[in-house]
């Protein structure tokens, strides 16, 4: 074994060993930009780009004791969004969550304020229930994988979400505002991780599947552009319109292909009311 293969699994088996990240530092990484993943006593959210930017220190590692200020910065700095969309963003989520100092990530997932139902990578929250599930279901990223890269082998493009997401809106259609916020994040993630060409050239499957399942962004990865407000705006567009298009019947959605496949099994059941379990 190389030296160097030597020192990568040495790092990997100390970020994993358990420990704390008490006041939002990392006592392993330090203050570095690396990986680590959440540990016990960390607060996550069900969103990944957050989620990622706290396991990379660009938010308080703990995940709680966030500020709007913490939240822009992060933005600008881990995805180099613009002022204006960091602006919006960070502005949008704590007026809509009624928390103005400060927020743990946890508080995201309270159900159908910010998080909403079918989400392309969490299932819905159980009926009665505050909060929805953090964690992504592998059930549902793998379905993603495989509906994705219709349009161009192994990667994900705006046309393959807005497929999806029609798919998954019919097991529940979701309110204007969530509609917007669904489409406006996966906009922003293939905008963001996909290149500068990314509306038309899309995301890397493998590469959203990390981001999405480890909550990490690619190796020495680095944003190579300023991802705008209006830019994502026409992003978030193209699904609209397509999606809008499916389902008034103008358009086929070229997943109604899959004669019940196993990815339309798993929308159907990820998306099917729940009932909370009862005690004996």
């Amino acid at each position: 074994m190389s030296h160097h293969s030597q020192g990568s699994t040495s790092t990997s088996n100390t970020i994993t060993a358990q420990h704390q990240h008490e006041g939002g530092s990392c006592p392993v990484v330090g203050d570095t930009h690396d990986y680590c993943p959440h540990h016990k006593g960390d607060a996550r959210s069900p969103c990944p780009a957050l989620n990622a930017l706290a396991n990379h220190g660009y938010l308080p590692r703990d995940g709680k004791n966030i500020s709007v200020f913490d939240l822009i910065r992060a933005l600008r700095e881990g995805y180099r969004l613009s002022a204006a969309l960091a602006l919006i963003l960070s502005i949008g989520a704590v007026f809509i969550l009624g928390q103005f100092r400060k927020i743990s990530l946890a508080d995201l997932a309270r159900h159908n304020l910010i998080e909403h139902d079918a989400s392309l990578f969490h299932r819905d929250a159980r009926e009665g229930e505050e909060y929805a599930p953090r964690c992504p279901d592998c059930s549902l990223l793998k379905a993603v994988v495989h509906q994705g890269g219709y349009y161009k082998p192994g990667r994900i493009t705006l046309e393959d979400v807005a497929n999806i997401r029609a798919k998954r809106e019919m097991h529940g259609s979701l309110d204007f505002t969530h509609a917007e916020i669904a489409r406006g994040e996966m906009a922003i993630a293939i905008g963001v991780l996909g290149g500068p060409n990314a509306d038309k050239e899309g995301l890397d499957l493998e590469v959203l599947k990390t981001w999405v399942k480890y909550e990490r962004l690619p190796d020495g990865w680095k944003p190579d552009h300023t991802q705008g407000l209006y830019h994502t705006y026409k992003m978030a567009t193209v699904v609209r319109d397509r999606m809008d298009a499916i389902k008034s019947g103008k358009l086929k959605n070229a997943l109604d292909d899959e004669d019940a496949t196993e990815a339309a099994i798993v929308m159907s059941v990820a998306h099917a009311p729940q009932i909370p379990p009862t005690s004996e």
